[in-house]
């Protein structure tokens, strides 16, 4: 081999290290880089803060508090005519209702769409005499979903609850990117009497991190401003407490979302408390 064949070679291997390395920034959260550890005299804390504001803790508390960045997500375009189609099959009729929804129906059946994005599928079909499992429902609601091509990999349970006396089951999944749940970004199902009455979905796509990385505060600090607002939630237990991304609704194409964290009752409710700055970006939330 020449030399100057040897040279390029060379070149194109420190260009194809350089950018996967770049690749490797950008993408990758980096939360074990300079984070800070509950010890656990702190882990005490979170239980008697808890304790003492009439909260039940029942779930466990996460000693890690890494450096996080921003998360860059979309909306992906043409979404919501994909999932018409999926719910309804093609060449269904549309109309506009005044506050902004499109509406679309078939059978029986129909699809609202939002501005923002969200789509609403109820089904008309007759209820089944039904006594399931709430297990049993949850295999439904995914089958359900994996069937009409709405299952991804990124999606894992995050909440789940009966409704009513009938044995209604409601299931909420929530997207996760790295391992981080998009608190957000969900799809909502409903199953009544051995059918699935309404599904909701809103996801977006994420399109990576930024490179600034930010000391996030610690669980045991959320806690401290969680039991200081006013009544933000009732006394119940707490089944979560974890870290996350978490946005508003925003009228835009792609945004920025920050890592929050999220302390949940068994309710369902929930309040997210921004880990930068610790600012509650939402008070409740079901």
């Amino acid at each position: 081999m020449d030399l100057s064949k040897a040279k390029n070679i060379l070149i194109l291997a420190f260009l194809l290290l350089n950018l996967f390395l770049s690749y490797r920034l950008w993408f990758s959260p980096q939360p074990l880089q300079a984070g800070r550890s509950l010890s656990g005299e702190d882990l005490e804390k979170v239980r008697v803060l808890l304790t003492a504001a009439g909260y039940e803790l029942a779930a466990p508390i996460p000693r890690q508090a890494p450096r996080l960045s921003l998360l860059h997500v979309y909306r992906e375009p043409q979404q919501s005519d994909a999932l018409v189609e999926m719910f309804l099959g093609a060449d269904v009729a549309e109309s506009v209702t005044t506050n902004g929804l499109t509406v679309f129906a078939k059978e029986g059946n129909s699809v609202t769409v939002t501005p923002s994005g969200q789509v609403v599928f109820r089904s008309a079909a007759k209820r089944k005499n039904s006594l399931a499992s709430m297990e049993e429902n949850r295999q439904l609601a995914e089958l359900f979903l994996q069937e009409r091509g709405l299952w991804r990999e990124d999606l894992k349970l995050d909440f789940f609850r009966s409704r009513g006396a009938k044995g209604d089951s409601f299931f909420r999944f929530v997207q996760t990117y790295h391992g981080f749940p998009l608190f957000f970004s969900t799809v909502e199902v409903l199953v009544a009497a051995g059918q699935v009455r309404e599904v909701t979905i809103y996801r977006v796509a994420s399109q990576g991190f930024s490179s600034k990385e930010v000391q996030v505060i610690s669980a045991l600090e959320a806690v401290q401003i969680f039991v200081e607002q006013p009544s933000v939630m009732p006394a119940q237990k707490i089944t979560d407490i974890s870290l996350g991304y978490f946005s508003e609704d925003y009228d835009a194409e792609r945004w920025e979302t920050v890592p929050v964290w999220r302390i949940a009752g068994v309710d369902g409710t929930a309040v997210y408390i921004n880990a930068f700055n610790g600012e509650v970006e939402t008070s409740v939330l079901k």
